[in-house]
């Protein structure tokens, strides 16, 4: 026995040497080595000789350190069952468990269902319960379900995937989840990249980051740079908006994102679809910039008769298209607009309110009424009676009167007070004015004052603005909408035309909006009305200044204020253009029906030629300046924009479930118990804030309901007050 036991002593010690002396060399294809162990004895089962190995008990394979407590060497199969405190490291990638079989031929270390932990040294861990590790490529793989927890918290999950040592690359597929900075990702597969901090995601990934949901077959996540690139099929649903593009970086910490290739942007809140190939989104105040033939498609709805069985309004959906080099809309509360640009617009929008003709008509019939009414009081009317002086009168409480004029005396408990400007007593007014002085300090100490959250948006395009919709097409060089008056203001050189017969040109022009629809245009400035009887006959009105008036889209009336110049054709009735009415008047009003003049009416100073069209030299049935600019008319809608508006995807969003992740609560329960809190204090924060808008919604509704009843009362008042004088 002791001839044994020096043998075994004498092996091991050859083991220790020989591993010691060849520990680093790089041999990949080198046998086992048993570098530390207490004890070694050999031992036969069932015919092959095993090796009972006691430890603490270091083993050498492939530059692959194999640590445990005890081992069991099966010398033929080259197989060893390792138990208790399983280590095993190679450069900088470890593993630990409880127990392991490492098949050394195959120079892979097997672990089965005992919780096997893998780690570098940045600190990245992954869990599983089943994972292959080859010592020859240094690559892990794992299944039946895993974890990763990086060095900075990030998770990844999925049902398998692998590690590669060489790329510290952790690679997940089936059921992959991840959770990184707030932002939660469902995905088919994933690639964590530990030196760059960077997740690659494949096809069906979807996003959630607060209320924003994002979509892509293609996506990326730079943890450093907190910002999620969607690089294939990209969408994303915010609260408000919609958003398409052929690649987006989203950034988590404010929502905003940066938009390139064939880029739309759906505004549910303004029932638009802003378009370009490459853009910018702000989403707190809302943001949208875009160039590289921008376009927008405000949809509208519009009142168009009555149906005649269920007596309910007829409405019809009509899209206006909008284009130019550059195209902004953007989104602010009102009480963060600057103060004097709410003044200048609302004085627009009270000007566009205004009926210069039934002022002038209102003056004139005040001044015919007045007129009338003094002559026949010619004659009749007798000087008023001198006032008598009042006698006897009680005089009002703390007040004494006199005969003759004089300062006003206040009778007070102990004394009176005489008010005067060298008086150093305080006089009623200023007692009173301080008296309301001081109410009026507590009332604004009481009561906190509301600021105003209406959201206003604004619209910009600069440079070859174009705008074509069913019944209207326009031109200029830039264009700017607030929605504070609702008007579109046109500049240099803007053209818009009507059902392309009749046109509308000035130095700028003001488009009025109502209840989405078209309400008045202004013409400012150099105003010129072209309308087209035919290829040479052209009724045309000239005027310093124009407004058009609309009902359904279609102008039924203008008016020419200020050096009026027009020129007529009348037709016979065989429909023959025979004669030129030649006008020239201070002001002007004309009714229009199916884009032809009907009815004109000439104000103040009219000067009147009716000149036969027979022979007549074009120039001669010419306004100067006349220019009909119809090679400038957007035919169609492509001619704006070519894109293809999309249709909602919200819908299909909702086949997506949100990650619950199992393997995270598994094997990291207190990364799983914060990523459940926070999920949870999100759902909460967003319920409040729906809870608090459509409270927001019914105040504004109620608001509306007693504006529209105000008006109906102001209106009706107007009405009788038109009735009365029209008796």
């Amino acid at each position: 026995m002791r001839r044994v036991s020096i043998l075994t002593l004498l092996l091991c010690l050859l083991f220790v040497t020989e591993g010691y002396s060849q520990a680093f060399e790089n041999d990949k294809d080198s046998l086992v080595r048993l570098v530390e162990a207490k004890a070694v004895r050999l031992v036969d089962r069932g015919g092959a000789p095993f090796r009972e190995v006691k430890g603490p008990a270091r083993f050498l394979h492939n530059n692959t350190y194999l640590l445990c407590d005890s081992a069991s060497w099966d010398v033929n199969a080259n197989v060893i069952e390792a138990i208790g405190h399983i280590q095993i490291i190679q450069q900088d990638t470890y593993l630990e468990s409880d127990i392991v079989t490492y098949l050394a031929d195959e120079g892979v270390a097997q672990f089965r269902g005992t919780i096997v932990k893998l780690y570098n040294r940045k600190g990245d861990q992954l869990k599983t319960k089943f994972l292959d590790y080859n010592t020859r490529d240094s690559i892990a793989t794992f299944f039946n379900g895993g974890a990763m927890r990086s060095a900075k918290g990030d998770i990844v999950e999925g049902d398998e995937g692998r590690y590669i040592s060489e790329t510290r690359t952790f690679s997940f597929t089936d059921n992959v989840q991840m959770y990184s900075d707030s932002i939660f990702v469902s995905s088919s597969f994933a690639d964590y990249n530990s030196d760059h901090e960077c997740a690659d995601f494949g096809f069906r990934t979807v996003a959630w980051k607060g209320r924003d949901t994002l979509y892509s077959n293609h996506a990326q996540y730079i943890v450093r740079g907190e910002t999620l690139s969607l690089m294939e099929n990209n969408y994303i649903a915010s609260e408000n908006q919609e958003l398409w593009a052929g690649l987006i970086d989203y950034h988590r910490s404010t929502g905003n994102a940066e938009l390139y290739n064939n880029v739309q942007i759906r505004d549910n809140e303004n029932s638009s679809i802003l378009m370009g190939d490459k853009g910018v989104m702000v989403q707190n105040p809302f943001l949208a910039y875009l160039t590289d033939r921008a376009a927008a498609a405000m949809f509208s709805e519009e009142k168009t008769g009555v149906d005649s069985l269920t007596q309910e309004p007829i409405y019809k959906r009509d899209t206006l298209f909008l284009g130019g080099d550059t195209l902004k809309m953007w989104m602010i509360p009102m009480y963060q607009i600057d103060s004097n640009e709410v003044s200048n617009a609302l004085e627009r929008r009270k000007l566009a309110d205004t009926d210069p003709i039934i002022d002038i008509d209102k003056a004139n019939r005040e001044y015919l009424a007045a007129y009338k009414k003094n002559k026949e009081l010619i004659g009749k009317v007798k000087p008023p009676e001198p006032k008598q002086p009042v006698k006897d009168q009680e005089p009002a409480d703390g007040m004494q009167l006199t005969d003759g004029p004089q300062k006003p005396t206040f009778i007070g408990k102990d004394k009176q007070i005489t008010a005067g400007k060298d008086s150093t007593l305080v006089g009623a007014d200023s007692l009173k004015t301080a008296l309301l002085k001081d109410s009026l300090a507590v009332q604004t100490d009481s009561v906190e004052v509301q600021k105003d959250t209406t959201k206003i948006t604004f619209i910009s395009v600069f440079h070859n603005v174009k705008l074509f919709r069913s019944d209207l097409r326009g031109v200029c060089d830039s264009l700017i909408y607030t929605s504070i008056d609702s008007i579109a203001r046109f500049y240099k050189n803007p053209a818009l035309w009507n059902e392309e017969k009749t046109q509308f040109t000035a130095d700028s022009i003001q488009l009025s909006v109502r209840n989405n629809a078209i309400y008045k245009a202004n013409l400012i400035e150099n105003a010129f009305i072209i309308s087209e009887e035919d290829s040479i006959h052209f009724n045309q009105i000239k005027s310093t200044e124009m407004v058009a008036y609309f009902k359904d889209n279609d102008v039924y009336r203008f008016d020419a204020l200020g050096g009026v110049q027009a020129m007529i054709f009348l037709r016979e009735k065989d429909s023959s253009v025979t004669l030129m009415n030649h006008k020239e008047c201070r002001l002007l009003t004309s009714r229009m029906a199916n884009n032809t003049i009907e009815r004109v009416r000439y104000i103040e100073n009219v000067k009147s030629d009716i000149h036969p069209t027979y022979n007549l030299p074009i120039e001669k049935m010419r306004l100067r300046d006349f220019k009909w600019r119809a090679d400038e008319v957007p035919t169609s809608r492509n001619v704006v924009t070519d894109r293809k508006v999309l249709n909602s995807n919200r819908g299909f969003l909702s086949g997506f479930v949100f990650p619950k992740y199992p393997q995270t609560k598994l094997f990291f329960p207190d990364s799983y118990e914060t990523i459940t809190n926070l999920s949870k204090e999100i759902d909460q924060k967003i319920h409040q804030e729906n809870q608090k808008r459509e409270e927001q919604e019914r105040m504004d509704q109620e608001q509306r309901r007693i504006e529209q009843h105000r008006k109906a009362l102001d209106q009706e008042g107007k009405d009788q007050m038109r009735t009365e004088e029209a008796k």
